[in-house]
Formats: structure tokens, sequence, C-alpha cells
């Protein structure tokens, strides 16, 4: 269930609910255009990246080291980002 957005966020808003899923979508390919499939061309899986697509920073740390995401998505955590 979305707590909070951030400025600017128009498609979410407190109170929805959501799926995290590990494959990402940019909502501008055909991938994600299509009812067939959410393979988006930008975000493809790769497990190679340990922050976040934007930036490829993490968004949560443990004593002052970062903790890499799985899968970009961050659900190993109560909250996700």
């Amino acid at each position: 269930i979305v707590e909070s957005v951030g400025e600017g966020v128009t498609d979410l808003q407190p109170g929805d609910h959501v799926l995290p899923i590990f494959t990402g979508e940019c909502g501008d390919c055909p991938h994600c255009h299509s009812e067939e499939s959410n393979m988006c061309d930008l975000l493809r899986i790769n497990t190679e990246r340990g922050g976040m697509i934007h930036d490829g920073e993490s968004r949560f740390s443990i004593n002052g080291k970062p903790i890499h995401h799985f899968l970009g998505t961050s659900t190993f955590s109560e909250y996700t980002v």
C-alpha cells in the first residue's frame, strides 16, 4: 500500500495498492504499450546493477555501507523505494 509519494508523482497516491515486480517498465517502449508483455526494452533484467536505474545509487544502507538492490526493486525491505 502506497504510504506517500514524492513531488511530481502523478500516477500514484497514498492508499493505492501496488505490487512490486522485478521487471520495471519505462512506459514508452513497444513492450510497455503491449498487452502481451512487460519485458521493457529500457529496463531489461540486469543482475549486475546494484543500484537504481536512474542514478546507480542504493537507497538503503547499514552501518554506512550500501545494501545493494535485488534486481533493482528493493523488495527485500519492509518499505520499498
